[in-house]
């Protein structure tokens, strides 16, 4: 009975916003809006639930349950992503996380596309372990990837294949895409842990000085994130 109404509060927790902020007294910032903060703790009996409800066309290749389950709750802030096919792997990466669609998306029709979001497992390539954020942060950062499907799910196949070289090639691109999907992420209601996330980053030491500065340059800063989380409140 307890596991089940801890699935029930989990569900709940969803929907409803309370007024605790920050990942651990990193965030020094009132924000004056209902916000939800996420913990580990308060999910761990729920991965059922979740694949159940969302997992159908997902496929998560890795042990990390903390991983998974911030996987399939970020997922539930993105109602229009549970019926698309998304994998989630480990690999080095020069970035922490990244999303792209299958390689083979050029020779399929749009409502078979299938995508992948990476995650780093290499910290020694920017100095930053996935492992170390917060689970709330996780939620937020792997919410911004999902942002980036959002984008790539509405392009047509010519329309995407434009839109990859143009962000290989052109840095205000680049600079355009991560920072809407920045902002998606917080019309998404993931801002407090997105904001947690980029807290996370500016106070870690041991990320390298170009992957910080990729990240000043192409990236919402936390007094933006702020901003644009209270836009969003009102």
């Amino acid at each position: 009975m307890l596991r089940v109404f801890k699935t029930i509060t989990a569900c709940i927790a969803l929907f409803l916003c309370t007024p605790t902020l920050g990942q651990e007294g990193q965030i020094p910032f009132h924000i004056d809006c209902d916000t939800a903060h996420f913990h580990y703790v308060d999910y761990i009996d729920s991965m059922a639930f979740y694949e159940i409800h969302m997992g159908e066309k997902k496929h998560l290749n890795t042990s990390d349950e903390k991983l998974k389950l911030a996987f399939y709750v970020a997922l539930s802030h993105y109602p229009e992503l549970h019926d698309k096919r998304i994998t989630l792997k480990l690999k080095p990466l020069v970035s922490t996380m990244q999303a792209q669609p299958s390689p083979n998306f050029i020779i399929k029709r749009k409502s078979k596309r299938s995508y992948r979001i990476y995650v780093n497992d290499n910290p020694d390539l920017t100095g930053l372990n996935y492992k170390d954020l917060s689970f709330n942060g996780l939620v937020g950062w792997i919410g911004h990837e999902f942002a980036h499907l959002i984008d790539y799910s509405s392009m047509n196949n010519r329309e995407l294949l434009s839109f990859i070289a143009a962000y290989v090639f052109d840095k205000r691109e680049m600079r355009r895409t991560e920072r809407r999907a920045d902002k998606e992420t917080i019309k998404h209601g993931l801002g407090i842990q997105l904001l947690d996330g980029v807290a996370f980053f500016e106070n870690n030491e041991k990320v390298s000085r170009r992957y910080r500065k990729r990240k000043k340059k192409n990236y919402l800063s936390e007094e933006e994130i702020i901003a644009d989380i209270k836009r969003n409140c009102d």
